[in-house]
């Protein structure tokens, strides 16, 4: 990890995540990094409770919380942080509140960083 590395998304091929949900993600360091993409509406059905880093490339992106917190909103050109969280206690899922696509480069916590009692998803 500590040579120097490009990554160029634009080779890797996208997978589908979910419905209307796809990815291209490779590995940096131990640590899954992704272009995530969100059509129009789409929402992930799973809680997730890995932690991820992210910045909104195009669109917006709001995550609910299993804990009933405030969900948290982002938007084109803001960052967002995403601590680990175990089901019920903060655990979170994505969504594209809008009528267009929303785009987001997401690094995920390399394994090790999650707290004890986490479990490691896809994002």
């Amino acid at each position: 990890m500590n040579d120097p590395r490009r990554v160029p998304f634009g080779e890797i091929a996208w997978t589908e995540a979910a419905p209307g949900i796809r990815a291209r993600e490779t590995e940096v360091g131990g640590a899954r990094w992704a272009m995530v993409e969100y059509g129009p509406g789409a929402s992930r059905e799973d809680w997730c409770e890995e932690g991820h880093r992210g910045f909104v490339v195009e669109g917006e992106i709001e995550y609910r919380f299993d804990d009933g917190r405030e969900p948290l909103r982002a938007g084109e050109g803001e960052a967002f942080l995403l601590p680990p969280a175990p089901l019920g206690g903060g655990a979170h899922s994505g969504r594209n509140p809008s009528q267009r696509p929303t785009r987001l480069f997401l690094i995920d916590d390399a394994p090790g960083d999650a707290p004890e009692g986490t479990t490691r998803a896809s994002g």
